[in-house]
């Protein structure tokens, strides 16, 4: 490999490193390194500490002609100017090359966010104490997928109305739940006093069978009651010459309701998959397309917002660090625009401006 080479992917590992001591998630990690192994294969034989704005808008351009959008190249300029500044701070370069490239910012759409009725019809769409217990936590709280996921029946408190969840970087913050919500929650877990508060569905083992050799093979798994430690057990139900499929298969069915296989449920969190599969099929029974649990914290800020929150009580209730981030979740739309008009303009109500 070319000397350079070497050097370019050698300063992308020690960024790497940095990233994990900032304590930077691992889907922007790999978003980052993903982005950076593309530019330094574009660059292949020049060195990334020489490389000028010229090559920083030529990239942007290569990755544009290969497919690329518009906010892919954004989102990649803004990855190389951290990763530039890293380098600048350790004395690599003498300059921030992308810094001195300029892209036209891309157009933010609007979806993503709710109105009440089509959050009364999501409600109305749910089949199960789960799924009501789901869309109620997302629009009461806001939370992230990952936070509803990690949510265990102990950081709920239904006397004061509050969960306690955990977000990026494990920092742990209060949120409040609406008694719509402790309603459908207490619904849900019922009598259950630990573990996590929104769990899979429980299959219990019901063991399979297969053919091994020249012999038909029962296995089922079980619980040993000794030291309730699961075990696994394996028969011979019958010969391969001498039983087809069929027979072996109802013999191994009726072998299944003579023994004890079961599986006891054990405590363990929804994957985050699972969890958005359900929210994506209720949205479906709604008549609503792209309904993710990002679209409950956005709808969430947005009612707040609408409702007369200041940005401030939001930002805390959604754990983001700057203010700035919570102005692109909170959105006010045009029926909230025409009230505060009328509302504080001098010449806004009609009625009361109206002469007699």
């Amino acid at each position: 490999m070319h000397s350079n080479e070497r050097f370019n992917r050698g300063l992308v590992r020690q960024y790497h490193k940095w990233m994990i001591a900032n304590h930077y998630v691992k889907s922007s990690q790999d978003t980052y390194l993903r982005a950076l192994g593309q530019y330094v294969q574009f660059l292949h034989k020049r060195s990334v500490a020489t490389a000028r704005h010229t090559e920083i808008r030529l990239f942007i351009a290569h990755a544009s002609e290969n497919g690329a959008t518009l906010s892919t190249v954004y989102r990649y300029l803004g990855i190389l100017r951290q990763f530039y500044d890293f380098l600048n701070l350790g004395g690599v370069v003498d300059y921030v090359a992308p810094r001195f490239v300029r892209l036209r910012v891309p157009w933010r759409n609007r979806l993503g966010t709710l109105t009440r009725a089509q959050m009364r019809a999501l409600i109305a769409a749910t089949e199960t104490a789960r799924e009501r217990a789901l869309i109620e936590f997302f629009y009461s709280t806001g939370c992230r997928l990952n936070e509803a996921v990690q949510l265990k029946i102990a950081d709920l408190d239904f006397a004061v109305r509050q969960a306690k969840v955990r977000g990026k970087f494990g920092k742990a913050r209060m949120v409040l739940l609406s008694e719509s919500a402790v309603k459908a929650l207490r619904s849900y877990i019922g009598d259950r006093k630990k573990g996590y508060a929104f769990e899979p569905d429980y299959r219990p083992d019901r063991g399979h069978f297969c053919a091994m050799g020249n012999a038909w093979i029962s296995t089922w798994r079980y619980t040993r009651k000794s030291d309730n430690r699961r075990r696994q057990k394996s028969i011979v139900i019958g010969s391969t010459e001498r039983m087809t499929l069929q027979e072996a298969k109802r013999k191994h069915e009726a072998l299944m309701k003579t023994v004890d296989y079961s599986v006891p449920p054990r405590s363990k969190p929804m994957s985050k998959m699972g969890l958005a599969d359900i929210i994506t099929k209720i949205g479906a029974r709604a008549g609503l397309k792209n309904v993710t649990a990002h679209t409950f914290r956005r709808t969430f800020a947005t009612h707040l917002h609408e409702g007369g929150a200041s940005l401030e009580v939001i930002r805390s209730l959604l754990g983001h660090v700057f203010i700035q981030t919570t102005l692109r979740y909170a959105r006010i739309g045009p029926d909230s625009l025409s009230k505060s008009f009328e509302r504080h303009h001098p010449m806004g109500n009609r009625y009361e401006n109206s002469p007699e």
